[in-house]
C-alpha cells in the first residue's frame, strides 16, 4: 500500500517516547534510615558541645588534658582538653571547651588562670587543690569584643568583676611593706586590698587599691592615704609604749584612709 504524502501545512506528529518508572528496592531502605539516623546524631552531637577555645600560660604546671576542669564558684564551665606548646617553646596552648550555652562569656573582658594553693599577705587560698588538684579559674563578663584566644593571668585576681566597690590609684614616693594583697583598713577595720604596685619610670611608686562597697562611698576627694606599715615605739618615765594600727598592719602593712 502505497504511503500518503502529508498535506502541506499539516503538524509533524511527534515519537512517543516511552518512560519506565523505577521502583526503589526495599533493600535500600535500612542503609538510607540508618544514614538519616547517624546524621542526626553527628549534628545532634556537634549542636550539643560547647564553644572551643584556647589560653596560654607560662607553663603547664598542675593541667592535665581531659581532667583539669574550669570552674566559676566551684561549679564546672569547662575542661581542658589538649596541652601543646606554642611554636616558639615560650609558651603553653591549652585548648579548651566550655558548656553549651556559654559563648557569650568568650570576650576580651573575661579571665582565666590556675588555681594553685597560694599564700599572700593576709590572706590564704587555693587549699583545696592540694587533695584534688589545680583547676582554671574564669572571671566570666558577658560584653566585650568576642574571641577565642586568650593570655592566661599568672596569679589568681584579688578583685573579679562580680566584686562590688571602687578602685582607686596611689601615688607615693616609696613602696615600704606594700604588697599585693596587703589590706586597706577604715578605723582599724579591714575594706579593701591592695590590687598592684608598680615602679614608675619617673621614680615614684603607683599603688592600685580596690575598696568594697559600701564602703568606698567613704572616699572622697578630701580623703587622705596613709602607710600604716610598722609601729611607733616609745620609751619614757611610765615605760615603754608601742604604737601600731593593728597587729596585721605592723606584720605585713597596710593602707589607711581617713
Amino acid at each position: 500500500m502505497a504511503e500518503q504524502p502529508e498535506s502541506p501545512g499539516a503538524p509533524a506528529v511527534p515519537d512517543a517516547t516511552v518512560i519506565e518508572k523505577r521502583r526503589i528496592s526495599a533493600v535500600w531502605i535500612i542503609p538510607i534510615v540508618a544514614a538519616l539516623i547517624g546524621a542526626w546524631l553527628t549534628w545532634k552531637s556537634v549542636s550539643e558541645k560547647g564553644p572551643e577555645f584556647t589560653i596560654t600560660f607560662r607553663t603547664a604546671e598542675g593541667l592535665e588534658a581531659g581532667k583539669t576542669k574550669i570552674r566559676f564558684r566551684d561549679v564546672e564551665m569547662g575542661v581542658v582538653e589538649t596541652l601543646s606548646l606554642s611554636d616558639d617553646l615560650t609558651r603553653v596552648i591549652a585548648g579548651c571547651r566550655l558548656e553549651p550555652g556559654m559563648k557569650e562569656y568568650l570576650n576580651a573582658q573575661t579571665r582565666f588562670w590556675v588555681v594553685r594553693a597560694r599564700v599572700t599577705a593576709g590572706r590564704v587560698s587555693g587549699l583545696g587543690t592540694l587533695l584534688g588538684g589545680a583547676y582554671i579559674g574564669v572571671d566570666p563578663v558577658d560584653r566585650g569584643q568576642p574571641t577565642v584566644n586568650f593570655r592566661g593571668l599568672e596569679n589568681a585576681p584579688l578583685v573579679t568583676s562580680s566584686e562590688a566597690g571602687t578602685r582607686y590609684v596611689l601615688k607615693a614616693d616609696r613602696r615600704g611593706s606594700l604588697d599585693i594583697g596587703t589590706p586597706v583598713n577604715f578605723n582599724q577595720v579591714q575594706v579593701g586590698e591592695v590590687v598592684r604596685t608598680e615602679l614608675q619610670p619617673e621614680g615614684h611608686i603607683v599603688v592600685d587599691v580596690f575598696v568594697r562597697a559600701p564602703h568606698d562611698k567613704r572616699v572622697r576627694k578630701t580623703t587622705r592615704w596613709f602607710n600604716e606599715s610598722g609601729f611607733k615605739a616609745t620609751v619614757d618615765g611610765k615605760g615603754l609604749r608601742v604604737e601600731t594600727d593593728s597587729f596585721v598592719s605592723m606584720v605585713i602593712g597596710g593602707v589607711g584612709f581617713r
